[in-house]
C-alpha cells in the first residue's frame, strides 16, 4: 500500500512500530545533510523518538508532552512580555471563544507612530505547537526587528480541523489592524508571518484580507515572511520534486507530514487543493493583490520545492519576493539556531528581512 492511501490509528498515530534506538539517517539524506546538522543528529536527536517519529505516538500524548524541539538559542531578553485574548468580533459563526495571543514588546524607543508589528503564526503541521513553543524566535524577532511580535495560539486538530485555524488566524490579523492602536501598533506597518504551517497560514491570511471587504478601509498588510511553508496539500513525489528527493529526510519525513495532512484536513480531496488549505492554488489575479515576501526554505526539507513554487507565482504575478534555500537543512532549522550555523543564518536572514520592509 502507498504511503499515500496509509489509514491512521483512532488514537491518530500512524500504524508503523518506532524504530530500535539510537535512530539513524536514512541512507538517502546523509550525504545531502549539513555536517553539522549529522553531528546533532548523532549526538542528540538520534535518541529522541518523540522529536524524529511523533507521528507515530498517540496525538494526546505528544500534546501533553509540548513537543519542544532541542537546539533553539535562549530567548533575547524585550521590554514587556504578557498574554491577550483577541475578541472574536468577524468569525463568530465559527466559535464562541476569544483566542489567546502573546506580546512581545522590543526595548528601546518607540516609532512616533508606534510600533511596527508582526503576527506570527506558529509551526507543528496544525496539530501541535502552542503559544510558548516558539518563545525564542519570537523574542528574536521583536528584538532584531524592532517590532512588537503577536503569537496566536490558533486553534488545532484534531479537535478543531480545518478551516478553524484559518478563522483565527484571520480575525487576529484583523484585531491588529483595527485595535492595534491599544498596543501602541502602526497599523500601516504589519507583517504576517510564520513557520511551517504558520507560513501556510500567513500565505492564505494575505490573499484573504487582500479580498475581504472588512480591509476595505484599512490599511494593506506591508509584508509577509514565511519559514518552510506548506503551500500545496495535495503535493505528492510525482507533483513535487521534493517529496521525492527528501521522502526519507528526517524530523519532516513524507510520512510525517501525511500524518499532518490526515489529521488536518480529514476530507482529504475535497479540501487538498482548495486555496484556503493550499495558497499555491490561488488564482493569479489574488497573486497580484498579496504585499512583498521572503520565504525561507531547507534545501533538504520535504516542503521545498512547494516553498518555490510559491516564491515563483508571486513573481510571475509582480509581487517582490526573494527565497533563501537553506543548503543542507531539513525542515527545523529555524528552531536549531543554537546549534547549527545555518539554523543562526536563518534568523539572522528573516529578522533582517522584516525589518528592512519596515524601515528601509
Amino acid at each position: 500500500m502507498s504511503i499515500y492511501d496509509t489509514i491512521i490509528n483512532e488514537d491518530y498515530s500512524w500504524p508503523e512500530p518506532l524504530s530500535e534506538l539510537p535512530l539513524k539517517l536514512d541512507s538517502s539524506m546523509i550525504d545531502k545533510l549539513d555536517p553539522e546538522y549529522v553531528e546533532f543528529f548523532n549526538e542528540v536527536l538520534c535518541y529522541r523518538p518523540d522529536v524524529l517519529e511523533t507521528h507515530k505516538f498517540p496525538v494526546a500524548k505528544t500534546k501533553a508532552g509540548g513537543n519542544v524541539i532541542p537546539g533553539q538559542a535562549p530567548p533575547m531578553e524585550v521590554e514587556k512580555l504578557f498574554d491577550i485574548e483577541i475578541p472574536r468580533k468577524h468569525t463568530k459563526e465559527q466559535g464562541d471563544t476569544t483566542i489567546p495571543a502573546r506580546v512581545f514588546v522590543p526595548k528601546g524607543e518607540m516609532p512616533k507612530d508606534g510600533w511596527p508589528c508582526t503576527v506570527w503564526f506558529h509551526g507543528g503541521g496544525w496539530v501541535l505547537g502552542g503559544i510558548s513553543t516558539e518563545n525564542s524566535y519570537c523574542s528574536h524577532l521583536a528584538t532584531l526587528a524592532k517590532c512588537i511580535v503577536i503569537t496566536v495560539d490558533y486553534r488545532l486538530a484534531p479537535e478543531y480541523p480545518y478551516p478553524a485555524c484559518v478563522y483565527d488566524a484571520f480575525e487576529s490579523v484583523l484585531y491588529v489592524m483595527e485595535e492595534g492602536s491599544k498596543l501602541q501598533i502602526d497599523n500601516t506597518k504589519v507583517c504576517v508571518a510564520g513557520s511551517s504551517a504558520g507560513g501556510n497560514l500567513t500565505a492564505i491570511i494575505c490573499h484573504k484580507y487582500a479580498a475581504s471587504p472588512l480591509s476595505k478601509d484599512l490599511p494593506p498588510i506591508k509584508f509577509q515572511m514565511m519559514v518552510v511553508p506548506v503551500t500545496d496539500n495535495s503535493a505528492t513525489g510525482e507533483t513535487q520534486k521534493s517529496w521525492k528527493e527528501n521522502e526519507k529526510t528526517p524530523q519532516l519525513p513524507a510520512t510525517k507530514m501525511l500524518w499532518f495532512r490526515k489529521i488536518y484536513l480529514p476530507k482529504a480531496g475535497e479540501t487538498l487543493t482548495e486555496p484556503e488549505s493550499s495558497p499555491l492554488f490561488y488564482p493569479d489575479e489574488s497573486f497580484k493583490n498579496v504585499p512583498p515576501s521572503f520565504i525561507a526554505a531547507g534545501e533538504c526539507d520535504v516542503l521545498r520545492s512547494e516553498a518555490e513554487a510559491y516564491d515563483a507565482k508571486l513573481r510571475k504575478n509582480g509581487v517582490q519576493s526573494t527565497i533563501h534555500i537553506y543548503k543542507g537543512m531539513p525542515h527545523t532549522a529555524m528552531v536549531m539556531n543554537e546549534r547549527l550555523t545555518q539554523g543562526a543564518n536563518l534568523v539572522r536572514d528573516t529578522t533582517s528581512a522584516v525589518r528592512d520592509a519596515f524601515y528601509n
